[in-house]
């Protein structure tokens, strides 16, 4: 599944969130389902070792924590940290089954947007 990244500043998106709870907006698929203020603080978390996790988790599917730490080379005390931040913005999630949580890639592919293709996708979001 793809994510939609908006990259805007604090105040636009601020703006777009209140806009969004006031009804104001249409939805639209096209909107962005995540946002960062920054291209640097999104390539911290969308590096290309976290996209690479993620695209293992969602082709080897692991039953369990140790079993991606054994495929995926980490130490799994490093690897749980990686798994909260994604997983604390959604691109993974935890299933648990048994004793075991089961590690889910939400995305494997990803789209950013800014400037003014994502001012005008905003801008398309707007009720008449």
């Amino acid at each position: 599944m793809k994510a939609r990244i908006g990259v805007a500043s604090e105040d636009l998106i601020r703006r777009h969130m209140i806009n969004l709870a006031a009804g104001n907006i249409n939805y639209s698929k096209n909107l962005p389902t995540f946002w960062f203020t920054s291209l640097n603080e999104a390539s911290k978390l969308l590096c290309n070792e976290n996209i690479e996790l993620m695209l293992l988790i969602s082709r080897e599917k692991p039953e369990n924590l140790a079993e991606l730490a054994e495929i995926s080379g980490h130490h799994i005390r490093e690897l749980s940290r990686t798994l909260d931040d994604l997983s604390s913005k959604g691109f993974i999630q935890f299933v648990e089954k048994g004793s075991a949580c089961l590690p889910i890639a939400v995305f494997t592919d990803f789209e950013i947007i800014l400037g003014k293709e994502l001012e005008n996708t905003l801008q398309e979001s707007y009720c008449a």
